[in-house]
């Protein structure tokens, strides 16, 4: 799954991180049970008695600070630059590194067998180290996923996908509480069978949805839009212009219609397109186009009330039905059956 969501990512970032991470997580989980692919007689034993491990807390450290950085750029495709995410991940970045550093250079490891000898080894440098980054390591995620239910940076509307995703998260940050400060067997078996079914359950989401965590702001049919345009930062000039053009030309009706196609008619890069969009709020350029579409598709069913459902879909430039049925009902909450059913009656 991950192959795949990178090889389809385009100009969508996220999906694309999520494709890497979900293949790492699936390179990690078959080279460490890769004994588990030989049949053996004897049921493997495990042997876990140092608690605040350095290695481990990185690797969690690492990979967590990543992850819980998804909801936030969901809900901010336009914010989040890079730089910007590059100054989330600093501490990380900086408690790794001094981590790694204390492991290469130093390398003094006070063994913990239980949780009352930490106390009568606190004088220890790497006992000092070890509380540390144990605690950023549950401070700093557990922000990142706090951050975004709580900032006005934020401005596209959160669905259920995002909450089961935070739901999951805090799951693991439980474990890893656990994993860290009284291992067992139980405890180690959990985080595994969690780990394969929240990297399974969000790479389908991913394969499903451009943004399984959000909808764009348009979107949103039962909110006061005015108050939610304050936080929401102000698109590029270029967004004006592709937005101007689309409207007027319709050429997203070519169902081959891609990003290529548009920045070679407006003499830019697609880099440049890219970032336009995002500025505008969308995930990328497959989302912004599906968005147009969709418009063009009530536009065209208030001047064709003869006119099925499939016609007007094709009209529109999608080649896919179920595609199409997901994109309306995501954004205007019924079939796009019922809602040419109500538009004639109005009529």
């Amino acid at each position: 799954m991950g192959v795949i969501l990178i090889f389809r990512a385009k100009d969508n970032y996220q999906r694309l991180y999520w494709g890497v991470i979900a293949f790492a997580i699936g390179a990690v989980m078959s080279w460490e049970n890769i004994g588990w692919l030989i049949v053996v007689t004897d049921t493997p034993t495990y042997e876990f008695t140092d608690l605040l491990n350095i290695e481990k807390m990185l690797k969690w450290y690492a990979l967590a600070s990543i992850v819980c950085l998804f909801p936030i750029v969901s809900l901010s495709p336009g914010y989040f630059s890079h730089f910007r995410i590059f100054t989330f991940l600093l501490p990380p970045i900086i408690i790794v590194t001094v981590g790694l550093c204390y492991l290469c250079f130093n390398g003094k490891i006070t063994p913990i067998n239980s949780l009352n000898e930490i106390i009568p080894n606190i004088k220890e440098l790497d006992i000092k180290l070890r509380l540390a980054i144990f605690l950023l390591s549950i401070l700093i995620p557990l922000i990142f996923l706090i951050y975004p239910l709580i900032s006005n940076k934020t401005y596209r509307k959160i669905n259920n996908n995002l909450y089961v995703f935070i739901g999951f998260l805090f799951l693991f940050l439980s474990i890893y509480i656990l994993f860290t400060l009284n291992i067992n067997e139980f405890v180690f078996n959990l985080f595994g069978i969690s780990a394969i079914i929240f990297t399974i359950l969000f790479s389908i989401q991913y394969l499903r949805h451009e943004n399984p965590f959000s909808d764009h702001i348009d979107m949103i049919c039962d909110t006061n839009k005015e108050d939610l345009h304050t936080s929401r930062p102000q698109p590029l000039p270029l967004f004006s212009k592709i937005e101007t053009y689309l409207k007027e030309e319709h050429p997203y009706t070519d169902q081959n219609y891609n990003i290529e196609s548009l920045a070679e008619f407006l003499g830019e890069k697609e880099h440049f397109i890219s970032g336009a969009i995002k500025s505008g709020g969308f995930t990328g350029f497959r989302e912004y186009i599906n968005y147009r579409r969709l418009e063009y598709f009530r536009q065209l069913a208030t001047e064709n009330p003869n006119k099925n459902v499939k016609e007007l879909m094709y009209l529109c430039g999608f080649t896919s039905r179920a595609t199409f049925y997901r994109n309306f009902s995501d954004k205007y909450g019924i079939s796009p059956t019922k809602y040419i059913e109500i538009h004639s009656i109005k009529q």
